[in-house]
């Protein structure tokens, strides 16, 4: 019976390849760009190009009225212009230069599933690839902003409306790993994380991990979150420039040495400290919501900047190098007085600035060697100055500081296509500091203070398999750090599937440790956003997190259908009440706990080449548990999201391009006190329901080959619906009394209402 099912399908393809060779369709095209031929081309013979937007868009070509096979099309591309079209298989081409090396088109043979949600995002066995330059407009998302982009996918939740606090499986922000060629970034973003930190319009690329991490990438317990900006090295110069409704941006790649040298130059730049749009005020509102932060002007301000720089040299055959550099920088300076004239001066400064050194030598078509030093730089300084008069007054101040340095050295063995072996060596230093100081004109105390300093050896292993319809992931970390007397063994394991033609099944392992992470400061500032403070495990107070996660999923592609389905059950040790966000009101000790994570994460997707619509639907069950808390029962944590659907749509004609969303999601857990200040309920509470809904537009004004242009506009929460996102207690210290006696505030967090921003942007 098996022979006959095979033998059936056999007769069933050759038909299918046969007439997909002979089938001839009507074109005639004069001077056309060669996207819009292509995009027909899909539709018409049921294929799929990958290719770079930068390359094709300035490229015409024309087609004489008559049948075409798609094998003449693709001929007349090649002959018309410098581009040069790869078969993948019957159904997949790649466009690329005709000197551009092949070996970009090896990734796409691992494309597990090609246009996930959108055009520019590829699921690639555990990973999810996104190019920002090929991302086509996602619902309320402005210049393809890297991690809001990201919180389109399913299982990716911000609880708290901001572009950096992803919160992935159950995991919280700081447990993700971002690196910017392989810096360490520890504050990615800008307005107190409302957007992210990296000009999305920078030539790069994005890989996201939630599950069998490549052992390479261990230091957290969640995700790893890998921009990588190209290694291309351009012909000529090449400008996008564009400004919206919160800062002006720039972006230069030019060659100094034809095919040699390459410069690229990333500079972002708010405005805001000299004009305040509407963008800028519907963000502070919710940022500063239960502050006295409000009215910014020209003398009240907040204003922010990144810039970064890379050098690729490609001087010796075989041989890459490239040294790059990043500077993220956000600066408050708010000055108000009180009802009694007191005047009251909060300062905030937030650095993170990184270099690395990127070598990469290919000996020969099999074995090829990578070296990468880094070095990060974090810093965090606020000061809060309250004047009682001429010569009183009250001065609070936070410090947090991070460096972060390494080396890594990679080797990749390919012997065949069947096998590939990657293996290396890691050196790791990071020396943390923090420090709460509070002075007056008479006495200075340190309310707490430390720093730490640890060494990391880590070796790591990872064996690929690729076996007729079986793909076989196996790898390890081996982590010793001496300091901490601590061995931590990883191991990591991914087994894909292929059941039939159009569905694929996963299955994977994998353990992670955590040695540094964020805690929740007790000191109250009026920065609710910024309370968190970086520190190193020491195995004592501050134990090692220790995860792991299994997960199972089935991938079914068919045409133009995707249903994607991923069910997981993760554990975590080792986290405390302070470094999990769990902060009881009337308990300032630390708690030791432990916490699992089950859920579910759903994709639906439709698409054509002119429009797309897809479902993400997200099942969460988080809780944790601690000594002493709860009678060391499980309860939810703080940002325990049970259910969150969104539904989107996307539409391209001509010129014009929009997308619109529905999000919903169930309100985040609370707990209840009693008169006497006592919890009653260990967060058994829930908020009210949450849901938005985002639109998008753009229209290309200009397009040729000297320049393009376009203009767009973006409404995040387009009918101004506001909801209470998050209940905290406050402990007030109004008296004497308080010190004695627990006395406690209810501040209610509201979402982001109705925000509007608008877009120009031009490349020459």
């Amino acid at each position: 019976m098996r022979s006959y099912f095979v033998i059936l399908i056999f007769i069933a393809i050759i038909p299918f390849t046969w007439s997909q060779k002979m089938e001839k369709h009507f074109f005639e095209y004069k001077t056309t760009a060669v996207r819009k031929v292509i995009s027909d081309v899909e539709v018409k013979y049921a294929v799929k190009y990958s290719y770079v937007d930068s390359i094709v868009a300035p490229i015409k070509i024309t087609l004489e009225p008559r049948e075409y096979s798609l094998d003449e099309v693709n001929l007349a591309i090649e002959n018309q212009t410098s581009l040069k079209i790869i078969k993948i298989d019957k159904r997949y081409f790649s466009i690329i230069k005709e000197d551009e090396e092949r070996v970009k088109t090896e990734q796409l043979k691992e494309i597990l599933v090609e246009g996930f949600m959108s055009k520019g995002i590829n699921k690639v066995n555990q990973s999810i690839l996104i190019d920002p330059q090929k991302v086509m407009m996602l619902p309320g998302v402005t210049d393809a902003d890297i991690l809001l982009s990201l919180q389109q996918l399913p299982g990716v939740k911000s609880p708290n409306e901001t572009a950096t606090g992803l919160n992935i499986r159950g995991g919280t922000a700081d447990q993700n790993l971002i690196l910017w060629d392989g810096v360490r970034i520890y504050h990615p973003g800008h307005l107190f994380g409302m957007i992210s930190g990296f000009n999305p319009n920078v030539v790069q690329k994005v890989r996201y991990q939630n599950k069998a991490t490549h052992p390479k990438f261990g230091e957290r317990v969640a995700s790893v979150i890998e921009i990588q900006s190209t290694d291309s090295i351009a012909s000529k110069t090449h400008v996008n420039a564009g400004i919206n409704g919160l800062n002006a941006d720039l972006f230069l790649q030019t060659p100094l040495l034809k095919d040699r040298i390459g410069l690229q130059l990333s500079a972002r730049k708010s405005y805001t400290e000299l004009f305040q749009t509407p963008t800028f005020n519907a963000l502070t509102d919710k940022v500063f919501q239960n502050t006295n932060l409000d009215n910014f002007n020209d003398s009240n301000q907040f204003g922010f900047e990144d810039y970064a720089a890379k050098l690729n040299f490609n001087l010796i055959a075989n041989s890459e190098i490239s040294v790059s550099g990043i500077w993220i920088d956000n600066n408050l300076d708010f000055t108000s007085s009180t009802s009694d004239q007191k005047e009251r001066n909060q300062k905030m400064e937030i650095t993170n600035n990184g270099y690395s050194l990127n070598w990469s030598q290919k000996y020969s078509t099999k074995f090829k060697q990578s070296i990468l030093i880094h070095y990060s730089a974090y810093q965090f300084a606020y000061d809060k100055n309250e004047v009682k008069s001429d010569t009183t007054f009250e001065l609070f101040q936070k410090r947090n500081r991070i460096t972060d340095s390494g080396i890594s050295c990679d080797f990749e063995w390919k012997p065949s296509e069947i096998f590939r072996l990657d293996f290396g060596y890691q050196l790791q230093g990071n020396d943390i500091s923090h420090s709460f100081t509070s002075k007056n004109q008479d006495l200075e105390i340190d309310l707490n203070q430390k720093q730490l300093f640890l060494i990391s050896n880590v070796g790591f292993a990872n064996l690929s398999v690729d076996l007729a319809s079986w793909k076989l992931v196996g790898g390890i970390r081996y982590n010793s750090i001496a300091k901490l007397n601590s061995t931590l063994v990883e191991p990591r394991l991914l087994i894909q599937k292929k059941l039939f033609k159009d569905l694929t099944a996963q299955f994977s392992f994998e353990k992670k440790n955590q040695i540094l992470s964020q805690f929740r400061e007790s000191v109250t500032n009026d920065l609710s956003l910024e309370n968190y403070v970086w520190i190193l495990s020491d195995n004592s107070q501050y134990p090692i997190q220790k995860a792991q996660q299994f997960t199972a999923g089935l991938v079914y592609k068919k045409q133009s259908w995707l249903f994607d389905v991923d069910v997981y059950y993760k554990t975590i040790r080792g986290i405390t009440s302070l470094t999990f966000g769990f902060l009881n009101p009337t308990d300032g000790l630390l708690h030791r706990g432990d916490g699992f994570t089950r859920g579910a994460d759903i994709l639906v997707q439709k698409s054509s080449a002119t429009w797309r619509t897809w479902m993400t639907y997200t099942f969460q069950d988080s809780q944790n548990r601690f000594d002493a808390i709860n009678d060391n029962n499980y309860f939810d944590t703080n940002a325990n999201i049970r259910h969150a659907f969104s539904v989107s749509f996307y539409k391209k004609w001509n010129r014009y391009t929009a997308a619109i969303g529905w999000f919903w999601r169930t309100g985040k857990p609370y707990s209840l006190l009693n008169n006497a200040n006592q919890i009653v309920s260990f967060n058994t509470e829930e908020l009210p329901s949450y849901h938005r809904a985002d639109i998008s537009g753009t229209y290309l004004f200009h397009d040729n080959k000297s320049w393009s242009g376009k203009v767009g506009v973006s409404i995040y929460n387009l009918y101004n619906r506001k909801a209470v996102i998050s209940r905290e207690y406050e402990r007030r210290y109004s008296s004497l009394a308080d010190i004695v006696s627990t006395s406690f505030k209810v501040q209610d967090y509201s979402s982001l209402g109705f925000m509007p921003n608008i877009f120009v942007r031009f490349s020459f």
